[in-house]
């Protein structure tokens, strides 16, 4: 009897949420509000869709979440082990408030929402991987493969993004070589093999 290898998720960011506002605050600074995520809000992908289950963050680790623009590591603008970046799962998906810093970064990030330039909310999420689920789901409707994401493992980061998050379809390849070495049932690896081929991420594991 062989052990199955459990694949390791990567790095997912998706720009599914929106902008709700930056108002200033009583002591002169200023506050940026939005939704990361909104809950069986169907967006296209592409040639597939995809939505967030309702109780997918019901398991989430949430303790260190850093808000970011366009996902840059170097340009933080709050975190929410700090207390800067507070989080609330609501009835509508995630939504995120952000003290913004006195930064050029920050300031130039508030005119560009003031305007209408950026528009956009992202986060970035792993998935939660067991022996028996993969965290997500997979099924045809309409012609068009649909994904449920049901379980998330780590949520990473909150931006404000310019563009949305594209796929990047090496990172589907290479799961799909990892699940083939871990499982010799022809009929679980095609099955497998469609669901790999949808998955997004921008950047590999970490």
């Amino acid at each position: 009897m062989s052990l199955k290898k459990v694949q390791q998720p990567d790095i997912e960011r998706r720009a599914v949420g929106e902008l709700v506002e930056v108002r200033a605050t009583e002591t002169g600074g200023k506050k940026l509000r939005g939704y990361a995520l909104k809950w069986n809000t169907r967006y296209n992908m592409g040639w597939f869709t995809e939505e967030i289950h309702r109780d997918a963050l019901n398991e989430s680790d949430m303790t260190d979440v850093r808000a970011l623009l366009n996902h840059d590591a170097n340009i933080v603008l709050g975190r929410t082990t700090s207390g800067t970046l507070r989080l609330l799962s609501d009835d509508t998906g995630l939504l995120y408030e952000v003290d913004l810093p006195d930064t050029q970064a920050a300031r130039d990030l508030a005119v560009s929402i003031e305007r209408g330039d950026i528009s956009q909310s992202s986060w970035g999420f792993m998935l939660r991987v067991d022996q028996n689920d993969n965290g997500d789901e997979w099924r045809r409707e309409n012609g068009k493969d649909h994904r449920v994401i049901k379980r998330v493992g780590r949520v990473f980061d909150v931006s404000a993004v310019t563009f949305p998050a594209n796929p990047d379809t090496s990172v589907a390849k290479r799961s799909l070589e990892h699940f083939s070495e871990s499982d010799e049932n022809e009929e679980k690896l095609n099955q497998r093999g469609l669901q790999l081929k949808a998955t997004l991420a921008l950047y590999p594991n970490t």
